[in-house]
């Protein structure tokens, strides 16, 4: 059991991320035993670096003695999570598409973490929000009476004064889950997975049901699992179901970050012009007060989709391009089009952004890439907007 905040981190395949993988575990969790294959012993989470190209996980470690503390009115929530934050943002992580997996309580301190970022004016802490794709719940209470259960099973000398304010589901963990069912409707790239336990614990009970272990969200659908409380965070091998899904759901949210990287087609065919946004680039630039970028602009998106045109439909250095469009499109929609255009940032602070979360960190990944240089990072934003895949205005 950690005594301090501390994050265990492995990076696959290349020294930048597709995807940051946090996990966060429970009450007497721990950042490496709670991951342990009930099997083999393995940490476990690292089978996915074997199994998806480009991401990092990351697992954290926290002083689990504060949800007691919490229940007592003597530390919040909300201390805890800001610590975690602060620490996510030093470390770089959510800059890349955010995925979440929660053993038991842990899954209440993410949903904290989401409401604090997503509440906060620090725009490297909102990032974290706006980066976040999907929250995996391995048996999370959502109801106050099974926190009460969870605190019951694990810390059974805890006071049962403070238990009995726990059981009030009308009361704070009720609300925070109402706020993150409001959050994952308000963003709809954002997937919900909710694992439910089916074996007593110790031969005892069920510590979290199933109407507790639903967090209620739109589209969302539990999943039982053969485990019992402990056990639901440590797959035996590969083809548990808790992995198998893991691995499969993330592969396929990858695919609109990565293009082709993951030997499959990118999700999009750029070369066809999307029906969401006809305007073409000249008014878009004029009804984001940009007009004044329309020569330079159009001149970089005209060599862009000459280059573009010659690559034919089927080759090698078609689905590259595919891939830089995507990841271009991916950065821009994550790092500028939500947090800053759509909130009336001023246009300096769309610029720096720009510059520092999409020009620079894709030049530095792709400069090995003969002729690669910033103008072709932006020459590909023209060109997406020439097609119809970003706008440079709020949507009305």
């Amino acid at each position: 059991m950690p005594e301090e905040l501390a994050f265990h981190s492995r990076v696959c395949g290349s020294d930048h991320s597709d995807a940051d993988i946090v996990f966060i575990h429970g009450l007497t969790g721990d950042p490496e035993e709670t991951w342990q294959s009930e099997e083999t012993g393995e940490f476990w989470p690292e089978w996915l670096c074997d199994d998806i190209p480009n991401v990092a996980v990351h697992s954290l470690g926290y002083p689990v003695s504060f949800f007691g503390k919490w229940a007592k009115k003597e530390m919040n929530l909300y201390e805890r999570a800001a610590n975690v934050l602060e620490a996510m943002v030093g470390r770089g992580i959510g800059e890349s598409p955010l995925v979440f997996v929660c053993h038991s309580l842990g899954g209440i301190l993410a949903k904290q973490i989401i409401r604090t970022a997503s509440d906060s004016d620090d725009e490297d802490w909102k990032q974290i929000a706006y980066s976040l794709r999907m929250v995996v719940f391995l048996a999370t209470p959502h109801k106050g009476s099974s926190l009460a259960s969870v605190l019951h099973a694990f810390m059974p000398h805890f006071s049962s004064r403070h238990v009995s304010l726990l059981t009030d589901d009308s009361g704070a963990l009720t609300e925070l889950n109402q706020y993150y069912r409001n959050f994952a409707s308000g963003h709809s790239e954002l997937k919900t997975v909710a694992f439910v336990e089916t074996f007593k614990t110790q031969k005892a009970a069920i510590v979290v049901p199933k109407d507790s272990a639903d967090p209620g969200v739109q589209g969302t659908q539990p999943i039982p699992v053969d485990k019992d409380h402990i056990n639901i965070s440590k797959p035996k091998n590969k083809e548990d179901v808790v992995y198998m899904s893991l691995e499969r759901r993330i592969s396929k949210m990858l695919p609109k970050a990565t293009g082709s990287g993951n030997g499959g087609f990118p999700a999009d065919d750029y070369g066809e012009q999307s029906e969401d946004d006809r305007r073409d680039l000249l008014q878009k630039l004029i009804d984001a007060g940009r007009q004044h970028e329309y020569s330079n602009a159009n001149r970089y998106q005209n060599s862009f989709a000459r280059n573009y045109a010659k690559l034919g439909l089927y080759t090698e250095e078609r689905d590259r391009n595919d891939g830089l469009l995507s990841e271009v499109e991916q950065h821009f929609m994550t790092h500028i089009y939500h947090p800053l255009i759509c909130k009336g940032a001023p246009d300096g602070s769309v610029q720096d952004a720009l510059q520092e979360k999409v020009i620079n960190p894709i030049w530095s990944r792709h400069q090995h890439v003969r002729n690669f240089s910033h103008k072709t990072v932006l020459a590909a934003l023209y060109f997406l907007t020439e097609q119809c895949y970003i706008r440079w205005d709020p949507e009305q």
